[in-house]
């Protein structure tokens, strides 16, 4: 056979070979998905058995989450603030005990290890903010480089109040959250956390899967006496703990999930049950 028409064959077979696999594979995680799927639907029916109605919409997967450990980086911290505070110099100055103060005309910010923060602000930024006041937070967020979700606006007398959530690749860090407060329509302060560091470095652990959670849960409410009739919704995220002075921080993947009567967190690899009570 000339090696030509070989070649062609040989090239044939291993089409038909890569072609079978490709088959095999798309059968395989078919399969997979409908063993999830069987799997969640059994976990919602032993919910419901115990009094706990889940709307299947309502819940979400960890899969992507593993815990991180993230240190301070005061470099990108030294941008938030000149975000935060406007034009002119920063002035950075160690208090010590992980206390960073950073001011110029406009005001001064104070961030503590693990991201706790608080702006007062005066001079050119006490001038009005033209146009949406949520867009004006906003865009200062996105100056610090911090991606961010807007949770809520207040108003209260002549306060307008906007809440945002820190996001992490994508994913919600619970418990990074800050406020702007604005007097008429003029930044007065900012308090809240934010997280500092520019990367995170993986840990080890991996996210339970969404049927365990859920049995999981279960198993945690009972042992705790609490009640409830309906998981409203249950959504993957992030909760940071400060591990140092230094302002390092661990996140820990968690599944913030709500019922009709009270807010938990549920940690995506211990499985460990903590009120939410900062909802």
């Amino acid at each position: 056979m000339e090696w030509r028409k070989l070649k062609t064959f040989i090239i044939l077979i291993l089409l038909l070979v890569n072609g079978f696999l490709l088959v095999l594979v798309v059968a395989r995680s078919q399969e997979a998905a409908q063993y999830e799927r069987s799997a969640l639907a059994q976990t919602v029916k032993v919910l419901e058995r115990s009094g706990i109605y889940a709307d299947h919409a309502s819940l979400s997967a960890a899969d992507s989450l593993v815990p991180l450990s993230a240190g301070r980086d005061l470099e990108r911290e030294l941008q938030i603030a000149q975000a935060l505070l406007g034009k002119g110099r920063i002035q950075a100055e160690n208090q010590g005990g992980g206390l960073y103060f950073y001011h110029n005309g406009n005001g001064e910010l104070s961030v503590r290890a693990g991201g706790e923060l608080s702006a007062q602000l005066t001079g050119d930024s006490d001038q009005p903010v033209s146009g949406s006041l949520e867009r004006h937070a906003a865009d200062l967020l996105k100056k610090a480089g911090i991606d961010a979700e807007q949770i809520d606006v207040s108003e209260d007398d002549e306060w307008t109040r906007v809440r945002f959530r820190q996001l992490w690749n994508g994913a919600p860090v619970f418990s990074c959250q800050v406020e702007f407060a604005y007097r008429g329509r003029a930044l007065a302060s900012i308090q809240g956390v934010l997280l500092t560091a520019g990367s995170g470095t993986a840990e080890d652990g991996q996210a339970m899967t969404l049927p365990t959670a859920l049995l999981r849960f279960l198993d945690e409410v009972t042992a705790t006496g609490d009640v409830c009739s309906s998981i409203q919704s249950m959504q993957a995220g992030y909760r940071g703990t400060v591990q140092s002075l230094s302002g390092g921080v661990r996140l820990t993947p968690v599944w913030l999930v709500a019922t009709d009567t009270a807010s938990y967190y549920l940690d995506c690899v211990t499985g460990s049950l903590t009120r939410a009570s900062d909802q």
